[in-house]
């Protein structure tokens, strides 16, 4: 038998969760064989990583591709997205897959399987979303956990979109993924307050993009998460709050975790860069998404949750629409479809707007992007990690590189960006996905379809990442 090809990363400063140690990386094949002073060894290819940085590949769990919603699709499929995943140093993503009306939960993976077949480009998973909660669907619960989908999303907003779950129902579900061994992804929002909210505004004549920040305010959201928190503790079961945004949201996960309540949360990119200012642009469309983008006393209080611990990872929440189907709302705000191209970005802007201005250790930079998505959503020890043994998922990375960010210098197939002249410190050189080099430079080398499928399990147990933040150095 052939013996695997190897490769050798020499010189470069290898980052991990919890240090920053000179070392070279040994890759066999698509494992991570060796790190270490290999300075003795010898490999086909030998890589100069002296003045990098070297990360595990970032994982991204919250992407929508071939979002169909509001009445448009996403401009992401399985190519495109994991295209400008590659280009922004993400080797694992997760999927949302909608169950569909008088579908099967069981169908949300197949579903998934056949839109990534021949495209993705880089390892994918999936989270079924429950969108009809009926007795069937919930037998169905310990089928996907077992097919290695073990985290499921709902929606406690979006009634009039067919995708709103009621309480009694989440409480269902959370029992049944207790038992499996799931965990309840949840889009915490108060329906009743934005409908209310909403109309009202409508009836007013404040159509323009800002409110539909101030349809959706900070009670909307924290409201839900008390009632959550309130299921959680009821049922003891595991739930993952997606893209929080309020300072009191923070402060409730760390009191809930205290008493002992299994839940986590993250933010979002985006919520860490922009405020609700945007929105008073002629632009402001752009920065349409739910929930809002907030003021400047929550984006601290964001960073600090972040620091602290509280907020155990970021993710892109990725929602490409086109411009044109963004300007559905330019007149009327609820017509807008929610979201902002965002998968490629991300390492990046965490980078230089966290890292570089001293906001984020270095470690606990890795841990945001990599380590705590892998550990939470059972990718461990194959994913998030430079140890032998994982996968040789790794970008190369160089900390001093000046650039500016627009829609020309990236690679999604949005055809705007809200991150449109953001000056950048620090640049991805090279990304390998499984030992295979993917991205070099601006040349993207890896063929279509050779994604794989990422079979997931969870940890058994109250989750344990919650660590406090590695102190800034």
């Amino acid at each position: 038998m052939k013996a695997p090809k190897t490769t050798l990363i020499r010189g470069g400063k290898v980052v991990t969760g919890e240090s920053v140690l000179k070392q070279d990386l040994l890759i066999r094949g698509e494992i991570i064989a060796e790190s270490n002073d290999l300075s003795g060894c010898r490999a086909d290819l030998e890589i100069d990583a002296e003045g990098l940085l070297v990360f595990p590949g970032a994982i991204d769990t919250h992407v929508h591709f071939n979002d169909e919603f509001m009445g448009t699709k996403s401009v992401h499929d399985f190519f495109t997205g994991t295209r400008a995943a590659a280009y922004g140093g993400v080797t694992s993503i997760i999927d949302f897959s909608n169950q569909a009306p008088k579908e099967s939960l069981l169908s949300t993976i197949k579903n998934k399987e056949e839109e990534a077949l021949g495209k993705a480009l880089v390892d994918w998973g999936v989270h079924p979303v429950i969108t009809q909660p009926y007795p069937e669907t919930l037998k169905e619960i310990p089928l996907v956990v077992e097919k290695g989908a073990p985290t499921i999303k709902c929606y406690m907003t979006y009634r009039e979109e067919g995708l709103m779950i009621e309480d009694d129902d989440l409480a269902s579900i959370l029992k049944q993924l207790k038992k499996a061994g799931g965990m309840l992804m949840l889009h915490a929002e108060d329906n009743n307050i934005i409908e209310s909210n909403v109309s009202e505004m409508l009836r007013s004549g404040k159509t323009s993009p800002i409110y539909h920040a101030r349809s959706r305010p900070p009670e909307a959201e924290n409201k839900a998460i008390r009632r959550l928190l309130r299921t959680a503790e009821k049922t003891g079961g595991r739930i993952f709050i997606v893209h929080m945004a309020t300072e009191d949201g923070v402060k409730m996960i760390a009191a809930a975790r205290d008493k002992g309540i299994d839940v986590l949360a993250e933010t979002c990119t985006h919520y860490l860069i922009f405020t609700d200012k945007m929105l008073e642009r002629e632009d402001g469309i752009k920065w349409i998404c739910s929930p809002p983008l907030r003021s400047n006393s929550v984006r601290d209080a964001l960073w600090e949750g972040i620091h602290n611990g509280g907020i155990s990872m970021v993710s892109s929440d990725d929602a490409a629409y086109s411009w044109d189907a963004k300007l559905l709302g330019a007149k009327r705000f609820d017509k807008c479809p929610n979201g902002i191209p965002g998968i490629e970005p991300r390492l990046n802007l965490l980078y230089s707007e966290g890292v570089s201005k001293g906001k984020l250790s270095l470690p606990r930079f890795v841990e945001l992007i990599a380590v705590a998505p892998a550990e939470i959503f059972g990718m461990a020890p194959k994913k998030g990690t430079l140890s032998p043994g994982s996968d040789a998922d790794i970008v190369l990375f160089d900390p001093l590189k000046k650039w500016t960010m627009n829609c020309n210098s990236l690679h999604m197939a949005a055809d705007w960006s809200a991150y449109e002249g953001i000056k950048i410190t620090g640049k991805i050189k090279k990304v390998f996905s499984r030992g295979e080099l993917i991205i070099d430079g601006e040349k993207c080398l890896a063929e279509k379809g050779r994604g794989r499928y990422i079979y997931r399990k969870l940890k058994k147990g109250t989750f344990p990442f919650n660590r406090k933040a590695v102190p800034l150095k």
